[in-house]
């Protein structure tokens, strides 16, 4: 039984209120995120340990020009900004139901619900009803979260409130002004909050040959980060969190086995948790293929597989737009177009088979598709609809 990789999970709890800036606006209004995108939690983790471990007074952009480039805990921790295998991998960081301890997922797009508010029943179907079969009601999509325990819906899993800000002109003592071609706007805007005590399932996965760093990144996201903060707004007091019941275990083969045995890989459907990258945009039968293969590899130690062919029987999808800031070169990175969580795939294959499911499961720890380390291409295989 060897390992495959080592999971640390914890809880995050906002002792400030946060913003997770989703790039939207509305008006003078900053929209945020209700969740931890993984590449936030990464930047967080990586600046702390930038802090903690770099041999300089003032750490450099190039890191490989970096006279201790080949001992630095960074760059063998986080080596895909080198041109290397990263070693750690986040997640997205979801709320947690507060009532039952589950955890607000997205909705899949195969979820909608009555529109009668007497009745809202919900169906999970690829094809749903013109009509609600209870009340005969209009039914609609839902686009929103869903508790992975007790099935609640939920459009917003934290509580939001708006703080209205501005920029002050430190020479002049007053709010700043940014002059026009024809008239001098102030600064002012607002920003949505995820207010305080609001919890997140924080999880990553750290690569096995890194075991003799676990101390380290728990010692940076225990003591590190919470001090550091997380999100934007730091400097204005926001972004402060714990880091609460950290827990560091063992995701072996002989689990992922276990897992594999629950998957039937005649029939399955492949569900979003966190957008995905994709060269062709969508998720085609050979992508997930190789995907899965690489998957494998990377689980069990071993060669890429054969795999039998699948087939791409049914889909629904949603597309958004993903970005996010590069520690290496200190700027945002260019806008690309991602399948958003949530989006279902359904595949079939012909007959069961062994190393397939394996594969799959391998898929569940391992995702697809570009930004891995980031939390992007985050898959769960369930059962078709």
């Amino acid at each position: 039984m060897a390992v495959s990789c080592y999971r640390i999970s914890a809880t995050l709890t906002a002792t400030t209120p946060l913003h997770f800036g989703s790039g939207r606006r509305t008006g003078v209004i900053k929209h945020t995120f209700s969740y931890i995108p993984g590449s936030m939690l990464r930047g967080s983790v990586g600046t702390v340990l930038l802090k903690a471990t770099c041999k300089l007074d003032q750490p450099i952009v190039n890191h490989e020009e970096c006279e201790y480039f080949e001992d630095c805990l960074y760059a063998d921790l986080f080596g895909e900004e080198f041109g290397k295998a990263s070693k750690v991998f986040f997640r997205y960081a979801y709320p947690v139901h507060l009532r039952c301890g589950g955890i607000y997922r997205p909705a899949p797009k195969t979820l909608h619900v009555c529109r009668n508010r007497q009745c809202k029943r919900v169906y999970d179907r690829l094809v749903p009803p013109e009509k609600c079969e209870s009340c005969g009601g209009s039914v609609k999509a839902y686009s929103g979260f869903l508790c992975d325990r007790c099935g609640e819906l939920e459009r917003y899993p934290v509580s939001i409130s708006r703080v209205t800000l501005t920029a002050l002109d430190r020479e002049k003592v007053s709010a700043a002004q940014i002059q026009g071609p024809e008239e001098v706007s102030g600064t002012l805007h607002t920003l949505e909050l995820v207010e305080k005590g609001s919890r997140f399932a924080l999880e990553l996965l750290v690569h096995r040959e890194s075991k003799e760093d676990l101390d380290a990144i728990k010692a940076a996201l225990v003591r590190g980060v919470p001090d550091e903060g997380i999100g934007g707004g730091k400097s204005r007091g926001l972004g402060k969190i714990t880091v609460e019941n950290l827990e560091v275990t063992e995701v072996t083969t002989k689990s992922v086995e276990e897992r594999a045995r629950k998957i039937d890989s005649r029939n399955f459907a492949v569900k979003l948790l966190s957008p995905m990258l994709l060269d062709g945009g969508l998720l085609e039968p050979q992508t997930l293929l190789e995907g899965a293969r690489r998957a494998y590899a990377w689980v069990f130690h071993e060669g890429k597989p054969t795999l039998p062919s699948v087939q791409l029987s049914d889909k629904r999808v949603s597309v958004e737009t993903f970005s996010g800031w590069s520690l290496k070169e200190q700027r945002r990175r260019r806008i690309e177009a991602a399948l958003s969580p949530g989006s279902v795939f359904q595949f079939k294959s012909d007959g069961g088979d062994e190393t397939l499911a394996s594969a799959l499961a391998a898929l569940e720890f391992y995702a697809i598709g570009a930004y891995k380390p980031h939390g992007c291409g985050q898959v769960v295989i369930e059962e078709p609809q």
